[in-house]
């Protein structure tokens, strides 16, 4: 009845619709008005498609996610910003993503190149042109001023949802045109941009940013080729030069292509003449484009900031280049800022500044482009056959404010040069030698010199006479010297100074002449036995570095008056007896390294149990160094970064008024010989990163905190690994080679066949348990790539992967009790009725000897477009050319599997190795009311108690899936997947094999 209620409805609302009476809309003339017909339908159906590369390697990952948005169900009128330096696709990716999802609107406009339409005089009224007229399907519509297109875009904006692409953005009142537009829009509309200046998006809280990556090796070589060869893959005598090629372009796309098809159809000489030229200059079109955004950069501070940074300070740290760019009169902090919003610039995890090669590459050629066929006009050197040539001819300049000449060992014998080559650089402040010497005086050498790197340099200490009161950073590592200078001279302006490597320093210099140092750095400087005590003049010393000093025996009393001090690293300095009495009192002190010194005395307060004969025996043989280190003589309640590697700890080692600040962020306490995490540790809330890699006594860690990382490379004896109730480690655990680990708390627990709860095991149809007991296998685990013998084990995959029990025995086919087989890879069910509770799967496989076996048992509830797939973390490894029979138990909810759903299960090896080989697969349903045939009744409630205590279900009710396939979402168990977009790509074929213009909305954006 309410089928028939229903099309009565619908029929009414038909008959009720208007059409096109012959007599108003043609005049009566019925060609006339087939043609309106046409005309209006075609206006409905027609599909706009935008043109796109031939090649969309690699762009997959990006257009699904940004399809995933667009798709996300809100009625909200949505903003979505993709954001990086020029040339790496963003307006190809935005093409695509609009062609594949314009059909899930009513309209759309796709603006291209708004920047450089904005530069023309007439350029908005054009781009307001073209909107009406794509939102109006076609209809050229008249506008002649800028605000009655204003008021025709409003009006054309309120009635329709709409997918709008605004390219190349890059003023923010462009940015504010659109978002005060946003309250114009019909509801669900859409707004995509594109821009290099990632700055402009700062002030627009309710916009989704998405960072543009470069390509992976891979695909950058797969993009190369298809330009370069018309093929997916370089031919063999090319393959080396490609490789250089890719090296040289860093992932960016724009540059992989114009490479590419620059190189199509040349032999492999010029391909070697053209890749030496690259090196030094780049393609005239790459330059182009990136050069947009050091164009764009506000003032010639930024510019001349940036030209900088890509002659001399690319791979630096942050602090260092601002410590000597300011005193060059540069505001370096606002500038690195301005920098990276542009996407000129990036800051790596370590605090360095990061250049893509190719815009290190174009500012480099803006400085070339001053001054082509003279390097002594330009203002700045970095390639050392141009300073060569300069310095040798003696044909420099006052334009020049920065010079590198960076010798390698095999053609530093070639350069000869007089110091007075330099004396017409007066405005030289950067100064970059290496394998370099030089002859004559130092009386014209330029006075305002702020960074002198000087590498391997040869005399004993620097000359009397060179200018040094103007220097703020001095690194000459590799070098001869015995002193910095001679006699009283000055270094009043220094602040950072690195002698490291210097093996014939005994001792520091007088800090009285460097009272304004901030870094001390002193790395491996293997004779130095003493620092001096004028440190304690340095008041402004952030970082002393003293590492692999293993003569050093013992630090100045006064590096305790440093009350600026944060980093400390007296890692290898065997030879330090004792800490200065008033250590614990630094509480400026952050970051604290002593790798390698024993710590083992720090709860003995004397040695008692000496004999007479040791004793004696210490009298007259050679004397040595008793170390006094106290974990209770540092600065702990201030620490955050504390390493403690290999320094002889074991558990009584940590005395009991021993305690670490809350604040803790990384703590590494390798190679030490401890059964146990100590104590004074467990009160810690949270640690960011713990290190306790190569404890070959370490047995159990328990009680963590909330972890970010844990590091546990070869524990052998490690066994259980647990967590506060409630926690999880939210990043990465790498328990490598610890052989004997049974336990990973939230991730999986190892259980001999014989202890399993005795109706868990009936209940997956085992009965013969004491005879299994004896079976010895071959068992991996992929979180410890531990490869053992043992009895027959269960494995609890629990809490954040899922509801799973899982075991392995030897065994050629799947139990005759089983209700469906196969042969195949997959088979399919339908779930018949609402009491489901288990389902027990059978995998009969082998193994082929390769590597990197991946495979995974996958679910596929068709009727809910769910997927689930599981990749255990242990399988068992047949011996020889026999069969593995592979045993799991699931609990679905309702919410995963219910009655009426049809549900395929299948097996998928994600390499292409075919080391995996699936003979037979089985099926069982278990429903809740009544026992299937072959299993013994067991109690209920005990056995969903066992497996509650792992998790409600295999994929938790609130659990967002990881990917989707169109409207497929994906969900991964067990150990899960190291790249989910590779694991896409292998299961469902490449995203980018879309067919252009033909994807509808209700399709999926992979192939």
């Amino acid at each position: 009845m309410d089928k028939i209620k229903r099309w009565r409805i619908a029929l009414t609302e038909l008959a009720n619709l208007g059409g096109m009476p012959l007599q108003n809309v043609a005049n009566g003339y019925e060609s006339k008005l087939i043609e309106k017909i046409v005309n209006v339908v075609k206006d409905k159906v027609t599909c706009y498609t935008l043109s796109v590369t031939q090649h969309p390697v690699g762009i997959g990952p990006s257009v699904q996610d940004i399809s995933l948005w667009l798709r996300n169900g809100s009625n909200d009128v949505e903003v979505f910003a993709l954001y990086g330096v020029g040339g790496l696709g963003k307006t190809t990716i935005a093409k695509y993503v609009y062609n594949m999802n314009f059909q899930l609107f009513e309209g759309g406009s796709f603006l291209e190149n708004i920047r450089e339409y904005t530069e023309r005089p007439d350029g908005l009224v054009c781009l307001q042109r073209q909107l009406l007229s794509d939102i109006s399907k076609g209809k050229e519509p008249t506008i002649k001023y800028l605000n009655d297109g204003i008021l025709k875009i409003k009006s054309a904006l309120l009635h329709r949802k709409l997918l709008i692409v605004l390219d190349d953005v890059d003023q923010v009142e462009q940015l504010d045109a659109t978002f005060g537009m946003r309250e114009w829009f019909h509801q669900g509309s859409k707004i995509i941009i594109t821009t290099r200046n990632v700055h402009l998006l700062e002030a627009y809280e309710h916009c989704t940013r998405y960072a543009i990556k470069t390509m992976n090796s891979d695909d950058s070589l797969e993009l190369f080729s298809w330009h370069a060869f018309r093929d997916s893959s370089p031919p063999e005598c090319y393959i080396e030069h490609s490789k250089r090629i890719i090296k040289q372009c860093e992932g960016l796309p724009l540059a992989l292509k114009v490479l590419g098809a620059s190189l199509r159809g040349k032999n492999v000489d010029v391909w070697r003449s053209a890749i030496g030229k690259l090196e030094i200059i780049p393609h005239s079109k790459i330059q182009k484009i990136l050069r947009v955004s050091y164009d764009s950069l506000q003032d010639d501070l930024d510019r001349n900031l940036f030209l900088e940074i890509a002659c001399f300070f690319s791979g630096e740290a942050k602090s260092f280049v601002v410590r000597v760019l300011d005193e060059c009169g540069y505001y370096t902090l606002i500038g690195i800022e301005n920098l990276i919003d542009r996407c000129l610039l990036t800051i790596d995890k370590y605090e360095n500044l990061r250049m893509h090669y190719l815009v290190q590459s174009m500012g480099r050629e803006i400085i070339r482009q001053q001054s082509p066929r003279d390097p002594g006009q330009r203002s700045r050197l970095w390639y050392w056959k141009d300073s060569l040539e300069v310095l040798e001819d003696e044909t420099g300049t006052r334009a020049i404010e920065g010079l590198a000449m960076e010798m390698s060992t095999i053609n530093a014998c070639r350069a000869e040069v007089r110091t007075k080559a330099f004396s017409p650089m007066q405005k030289l402040r950067i100064l970059k030698l290496n394998n370099v010497q030089l002859s004559g005086g130092y009386k014209d050498f330029p006075r305002n010199l702020k960074w002198l790197c000087w590498h391997k340099y040869t005399l004993r200490s620097l000359p009397n006479d060179f200018p040094s009161s103007s220097l703020v950073a001095i690194d000459m590592q590799n070098s001869k010297l015995q002193i910095l200078g001679e006699g009283n001279k000055s270094f009043g302006s220094l602040k950072s100074l690195n002698l490291s490597h210097c093996h014939d320093i005994v001792r520091t210099p007088d800090f009285a002449n460097c009272f304004a140092l901030e870094e001390l750095i002193l790395e491996h400087c293997a004779n130095l036995v003493e620092i001096d005590e004028s440190i304690g003049v340095a008041e402004g010393l952030a970082l002393i570095n003293l590492k692999d000093c293993s003569l050093l025996k013992k630090l100045p009393e006064r590096l305790c008056m440093l009350k600026l001090l944060e980093t400390l690293n007296i890692s290898g300095c065997s030879s330090l007896g004792m800490f200065p009495a008033e250590m614990r009192k630094m509480e400026s002190l952050k970051v604290f390294h002593a790798d390698g010194l024993d710590f083992s005395n720090s709860n003995n307060k004397t040695q008692q149990n000496e004999s007479w004969r040791e004793f004696i025996r210490g009298l007259v043989s050679k004397p040595k160094i008793s170390s006094q280190l106290s974990l209770n003589s540092l600065p702990c309640y201030s620490i955050t970064r504390l390493s403690l590697r290999n320094c002889n700890l074991h558990d009584s080692s940590f005395p009991k008024d021993f305690r670490v600040a809350p604040s803790l962020e990384f703590l590494n306490l390798s190679n030490n010989p401890i059964c146990f995490l100590p104590d004074c540790f467990k009160v810690l809330k949270e640690v960011k990163i713990l290190v306790l890699s190569e404890c070959n006594q370490l047995q159990t860690i328990e009680d963590l905190p909330i972890i970010e990382d844990l590091e546990l490379l070869n524990c052998p004896l490690l066994e259980k690994i647990t967590m506060r109730r409630g926690l999880s480690i939210r990043g990465y655990c790498h328990p490598w080679d610890c052989v004997k680990l049974l336990e990973m708390d939230g991730v999986f627990k190892i259980v001999p066949i014989g202890e399993i709860d005795s109706e868990l095991i009936n209940d997956c149809g085992i009965f013969n348990v004491e005879s299994m007991k004896t079976i010895q296998i071959r068992l991996y685990n992929i979180y410890t790539h531990a490869n053992i013998k043992c009895p027959i084990q269960g494995i609890y995959e629990s809490q954040r992967s899922g509801n799973i029990f899982t075991m392995f025995y030897p065994g050629g086919s799947v139990p005759t009790w089983f209700t469906s087989q196969s042969y195949g890879p997959s088979l399919s069910f339908i779930v018949s009725r609402s009491n489901l509770r288990y389902i027990n799967t059978c995998v009969v496989y082998k193994l082929k000897p390769g590597r990197g076996r991946y495979f995974y048992l996958i679910f596929h509830n068709i009727t809910k477009d769910k997927m689930i797939a599981y990749h255990p973390s242990c399988y068992g490894i047949p011996e020889g050319d026999e069969y593995m029979t592979w045993l799991s138990h699931w609990k679905f909810g309702s919410h995963e599997m219910g009655p009426g759903d049809e549900v395929n299960v299948s097996i998928f090896n994600c390499n292409d190795n075919h080391s995996f080989e699936m003979k037979e697969i089985g099926i069982c349903l278990v429903y809740e009311e009544k026992e299937q045939a072959g299993f013994h009744l067991a109690k209920r409630q005990k056995i969903q108690q066992t497996c509650e205590e792992i998790s409600q279900f295999v994929i938790p009710v609130e659990r967002q899936p990881a990917r989707h396939h169109g409207t497929t979402q994906i969900y991964f168990t067990g150990c899960g997947v190291t790249t989910l977009d590779y694991w896409m790509e292998k299961y469902f074929g490449k995203y980018a094999t879309v067919e252009k213009g033909e994807s509808s909305g209700s399709e999926s954006e992979l192939d």
